[in-house]
Formats: C-alpha cells, sequence, structure tokens
C-alpha cells in the first residue's frame, strides 16, 4: 500500500503525460485538483487499486498544480482519461473533443459555511466581511459570486474574496479564523473529516450542480472506453467499490445525458472567458 500510495504521490508531483505510457506500462488518469493532493489519494486509492487488478497493469491519477493548470492541459489532451468539473468537462468535450463517460448520480451544490459560533444568518449578512473560495474558473466560485451579487455584495467593494488553491483549504480559511465565510461544494463538505464540520456551520445552500465528471480523450479507441466503463461501473457494485461511493457521497455513477451537458453551455462560456484571460 505504501509503495501504491507514494507512486501516485510522485506522479502528482512530476505530471506526466497521459500519453507518455506504451501499450503495457502505467495507466495514467488526470483528476482535477478540487482538494489537496493527500486527500485525492486517499479518497481514489481503492478505485486505483479495484482497476489495476483488473487490468493487470498499473494505474496512477496524475494531477496539475492548480485549477488553470489542470484546464490547460486537459484542453491540450494530455490526459487520457480525466474525472474534472462538469463545466470543465463540457469546455474539454466541445473545444477538445473528449467523450463524457461517466457522473455520480447525486448532484452537489455551492455552500457558505462559516465558524459554528458565527453571529451571521444569511449571504446579505456577510457585508464587509472576508469569503474565501476557490480560482474564479471553477463551476462553485462562479455560481458563489452570482449569490454574492444577488444579495447586493459586489467583491472588492463590499465584500472581500480572496482565493484558495482548494474546496478544502478555503474551508480551512474560516477554522484559522482568517476569513468570515468559505466558500465549497456540499459533496465535498459532507467529505470533510468529522473533527473539522463539527466547528462549522452551512450558512446558505445555492446553485444545483452536476459532480465530477469522466472523460475520455478522443484518441482512445471506443472499445477501450467502453471497457474502463463497464469496469467502473462494476467497481461501484463491488464491496470496496461501495464504500468509495458511500466515502464520497456519490450515490453511484452514471453515464451524462445530452441536456445535462448542454445545460453547462453559459458557465463553459464564462470558463473561456476567464481561460483567454489567464496569466
Amino acid at each position: 500500500m505504501k509503495g501504491n500510495l507514494l507512486r501516485m504521490m510522485l506522479a502528482a508531483v512530476v505530471l506526466l503525460s497521459a500519453f507518455a505510457a506504451h501499450a503495457g506500462d502505467e495507466l495514467q488518469i488526470g483528476i482535477w485538483p478540487y482538494v489537496s493532493t493527500q486527500t485525492l489519494i486517499s479518497e481514489y486509492h481503492p478505485m486505483q487499486v479495484y482497476l489495476e487488478k483488473r487490468l493487470h497493469r498499473p494505474v496512477i491519477f496524475v494531477t496539475a498544480p492548480d485549477q488553470r493548470t489542470f484546464v490547460q492541459r486537459t484542453q491540450r489532451g494530455e490526459y487520457r482519461y480525466a474525472f474534472t468539473a462538469p463545466h470543465f468537462a463540457r469546455y474539454a468535450e466541445l473545444d477538445a473533443g473528449y467523450v463524457p463517460m461517466l457522473r455520480p448520480r447525486r448532484n452537489s451544490f455551492v455552500v457558505f459555511v462559516v465558524d459554528r459560533n458565527s453571529p451571521l444568518k444569511s449571504i446579505g449578512d456577510l457585508r464587509g466581511k472576508t469569503v474565501t473560495m476557490t480560482d474564479s474558473i471553477t463551476m462553485i466560485a462562479m455560481l458563489a459570486l452570482k449569490a454574492l451579487r444577488e444579495n447586493g455584495l459586489e467583491p472588492g467593494k463590499n465584500v472581500t474574496v480572496r482565493h484558495a488553491v482548494s474546496h478544502n483549504s478555503a474551508v480551512l480559511d474560516v477554522t484559522r479564523g482568517e476569513s468570515d465565510a468559505a466558500v465549497t461544494g456540499l459533496i465535498i463538505y459532507d467529505q470533510l473529516p468529522e473533527s473539522i464540520r463539527k466547528n462549522l456551520r452551512i450558512l446558505a445552500t445555492t446553485g444545483e450542480t452536476p459532480a465530477m465528471m469522466l472523460l475520455a480523450n478522443p484518441k482512445v479507441p471506443a472499445d477501450e472506453v467502453a471497457n474502463l466503463k463497464r469496469m467502473l461501473l462494476e467497481f461501484v457494485d463491488s464491496p470496496e467499490g461501495r464504500e468509495f461511493i458511500r466515502n464520497l457521497g456519490y450515490q453511484g455513477l452514471r453515464e451524462p445525458t445530452e441536456a445535462e451537458m448542454k445545460s453547462l453551455d453559459p458557465l463553459e462560456e464564462d470558463l473561456k472567458k476567464q481561460m483567454g484571460n489567464a496569466r
């Protein structure tokens, strides 16, 4: 187990291209860095072990140092397969030809969280306060900024917005007393250790969204894509897969519909504009 974890950590650091491996070598799967690398390693380890047994080859999850880099690498076709955010998935589908494969059955929501003893009662109470969220290209941040504006709050004017590298680090700003509130996804919030959640309270819930999506690079043969999809659906029905699904709160996996993908178009357009202005 230690060897597997070390191999995943090294892969996350060196960030190898998914097409660097030849037949018989390791299969690399990109995963969006929505939480810390250590958390990703722990969460996806059961899937890694299962796929290694079924495929009879090493499987490594690779990531990127930040959200924008992950999107850029996906668009360049560097990931053979990629678990990514819904609007990132739509962007990759429309502009890079990636093929949507699977998504969690459960939808998520945007949640504003505060210290459990905070006197704040609503989003409107954040006037003059500090809110931490991830990069503005993330769906959760986009929907959170929309919610702030709908409540008469303009970032940089009457509310301060800080940006964190991941959703769990945003939440930790509240626990450290560095922000009055943080923004994350409900599924991600539910995954936080009880030792952290017991000190927090959900201030507001808004913006229903799909959760993570799995994509295939357009260069991957259709039979390989179908085989991996079948294995993952069998995985979630296995004892270790059911525990994986329970721990992540996904309630299973299924194929995304065309209507679900099209519903992401407004956020995908916003994402494209922001990525065009990326530094």
